[in-house]
């Protein structure tokens, strides 16, 4: 028996007539009527009730049945404002318009749902949607009812605008009217500096430090963030010494800015209220983007001035020192790790130990590396005869082999050779080894590795280098071939013959590579460029480099997210002011450029990078290695959506954000998150845990 009648149930009945049987009863509702009576269009009937299939007789329904022949969902339109903390609430109605026109009330057999749960939550029973509070955007509500010439439709939109206003110490009562008519004065505005025009992000990035250059004690500025359905603002107050004319936005309005209207750009401006002259200068927007993505897991890097590999994870902006005390290396040098790699899975990271020796170890992060000496995975030795010794290496792509470049070869370069990371045993190969190389790079598919070749210096000092690759089977070298020559840029910008530091596309068929003066990024000039895997269509990626000459190590991620690859590099360029950033101190940092997967031949697929949120703006940090992470499951925490495993994440029922199943009453539609195809409505893939329509 069903719990509620539908509200064109099949009803046999014997309509009363003025020659006998019982008399005619008006209702409004089954209530008002006698015996067993129920009330359809506002007279009392006899007669049993069915289900629409007619298969079992129903309860007796309170409320009254209707015929119409048409519907409507009232409200048709409705915007919800949400402050951060409410979750704001509206009930939904259905009226059936009967064939003559007239109308009444339905209040049973109402089959609701909603084309997008992000923006909030639909109650099926009773029509009341109630937004959780994180994300805006639009929704569209639908009614059905089984009408007697088949099913009738309804549907309303729902409108979920989030506000968030933040009031720093000391700002004026109402600063709201401080900026009621902002002049535009370029030589006044607040400069803004970061983020960049058009830089391209994923969706679980730290927040961002808005950064700005000018403004003195007693200014006061409005920051401000908008999308359609999201405005994040912020009123701060120039307080003197230590201000930093900036504001790391917040991370519960960052992460509702990210996953608000996905597909829209988000701007960011700063205005000044002059505090000498009484006016309020209008600053200029910048548009940054958010790519449905999730990069998961750890960056791994090298911090210079420490000696230290260091790790940030994700979410965070905490530089992690997981090995406080590195080996001592030969003749008591360090402690100190550098020149590192990490192993695809993540677990793993080969690095050399203290200075020009390069004695080589391999430790295992999954295990606690803050003892001193931490545990290494095979035995340190650094007296002669030392452990394998090597500038450089690469992992395989199962874990289980290191490609080195040693020292140990003449002239310049190194000779390539295969270590056991489990032993730290020098492996005899099969092949002809690649010499006189450095920066060698294991492909994901395994089947090359990519080099540089003819230097004409040790593995990090040389101003010749061309990028090579060669086949690999095993523990035997194949063919090799040189796939571009460094000359062949020497008149580009910057001039120089150096290729140096390829890296490979999580799908085998990119190489990204520094080309410029030479290899030292503290001193020499480079920009970046990608080409095919067999050195055909090379792209300077002009949007990464953004116009300056000082990129170096460009370094793929393992995650293919929101239609881009995702490489990591180091730059000297500036980030953000003087204050709180390192503009004018040309220190290296680690910034992410999207590559656009899809991008067409010839043209730049980079687009304007984001600085990486955690490093110390007080050291040099270069090398950066993406350690990745799971996709979270049902119930775990998360803060956008791309982070979990084909589901979203919502609130639960304590407003803690926890990643939640793929609503069950639904396919998913274009943009929206997914585990397999299966999810995904027809004709749309799912790629990269979203939905999305595969191309062509």
């Amino acid at each position: 028996m069903r719990s509620s009648l539908a509200a064109f149930a099949v009803v046999s009945f014997f309509a009363c007539s003025p020659g006998g049987g019982a008399p005619t009863e008006t209702c409004e509702t089954t209530a008002d009527c006698s015996g067993e009576r129920v009330c359809i269009d506002g007279v009392c009937v006899e007669g049993t009730v069915r289900d629409a299939g007619g298969d079992s007789t129903t309860d007796r329904p309170d409320a009254p049945l209707v015929r119409v022949a048409e519907i409507r969902v009232e409200p048709a339109t409705v915007t919800l404002r949400a402050d951060g903390s409410s979750r704001p609430e509206q009930d939904f109605e259905v009226i059936g318009i009967r064939a003559d026109g007239t109308e009444t009330t339905v209040t049973v057999g109402i089959r609701w749902s909603i084309d997008a749960r992000t923006t909030g939550e639909l109650d099926l029973g009773s029509g009341t949607f109630t937004a959780n509070g994180v994300i805006g955007g639009t929704a569209t509500v639908t009614a059905a009812l089984d009408g007697e010439a088949g099913e009738l439709t309804a549907s309303a939109t729902v409108e979920v605008q989030i506000v968030r206003d933040f009031v720093g110490p000391a700002v004026p009562a109402d600063p709201a009217s401080l900026f009621a008519a902002p002049v535009e004065d370029g030589a006044a505005t607040a400069g803004l500096v970061y983020p960049l025009d058009g830089a391209v992000m994923p969706q679980n990035v730290y927040p961002a430090d808005v950064q700005w250059t000018r403004g003195v004690e007693g200014d006061v500025f409005r920051v401000r963030l908008a999308k359609p359905h999201a405005t994040i603002t912020a009123y701060l107050r120039h307080s003197g010494a230590g201000f930093g004319n900036h504001w790391l936005v917040d991370e519960g309005a960052w992460r509702t800015l990210a996953q608000t209207d996905p597909n829209d750009p988000a701007t960011v401006v700063v205005d000044r209220h002059e505090v000498a002259s009484g006016r309020a200068i209008a600053g200029a927007a910048r548009a940054i983007r958010f790519a449905r993505a999730a990069l998961t897991g750890s960056v791994y890097y090298w911090d210079i001035q420490a000696g230290r590999i260091v790790r940030i994870d994700d979410g965070t902006a905490t530089p992690n020192e997981f090995m406080p005390s590195p080996p001592i290396a030969m003749r008591g040098e360090g402690p100190c790790v550098g020149c590192h790699s990490v192993s695809r899975s993540g677990r793993y990271m080969a690095g050399r130990l203290g200075g020009g020796e390069n004695v080589g170890a391999v430790f295992d992060l999954t295990t606690d590396l803050t003892a001193s000496p931490p545990p290494s995975v095979y035995p340190i030795q650094t007296v002669e005869p030392t452990s394998a010794r090597w500038w450089f290496s690469s992992w395989s792509p199962d874990d289980t082999r290191l490609v080195l470049s040693s020292f140990e070869a003449a002239p310049h370069g190194g000779q390539m050779r295969f270590m056991d990371p489990f032993t730290g045993v020098i492996l005899p190969v099969a092949g002809v080894a690649p010499t006189n190389v450095t920066h060698p790079a294991w492909s994901p598919d395994g089947t090359q590795i990519a080099y540089v070749a003819n230097v004409n210096g040790w593995g990090g000092v040389f101003t010749d280098g061309d990028i090579a690759t060669v086949d690999v089977a095993g523990d035997a070298f194949g063919a090799s071939r040189v796939i571009h020559t460094g000359e062949s840029l020497a008149g580009s910008s910057p001039a120089g013959t150096s290729d140096s530091y390829p890296t490979w596309s999580p799908d085998s068929t990119r190489i990204a590579f520094s080309h410029g003066s030479g290899t030292r990024s503290e001193d020499q000039q480079a920009a970046l460029y990608v080409m095919a895997r067999d050195g055909s269509g090379v792209v300077r990626l002009d949007a990464a480099n953004g116009g300056d000459t000082t990129n170096f190590q460009p370094n793929f991620s393992p995650f293919d997210q929101g239609g881009f690859f995702w490489v990591s590099f180091l730059s000297r360029r500036d980030y953000g002011n003087a204050e709180v950033g390192t503009a004018g101190r040309g220190l290296q940092q680690i910034w992410v450029t999207a590559i656009q997967k899809d991008a067409a031949p010839g043209t730049d697929p980079s687009r304007v990078a984001y600085w990486l949120p955690g490093q110390r703006t007080s050291s040099r940090n270069i090398s950066a290695f993406w350690a990745p992470r799971p996709c979270r499951t049902d119930g775990e925490g998360c803060s956008v959506g791309s982070e979990c495993c084909g589901g979203d994440c919502r609130p639960d029922e304590g407003g803690a954000l926890v990643c939640s199943p793929p609503p069950p009453d639904r396919c998913r539609n274009d943009g929206e998150t997914c585990s397999t195809t299966a999810d995904c409505c027809e004709g749309l893939e799912c790629v990269g845990r979203v939905c999305l329509t595969p191309p062509g």
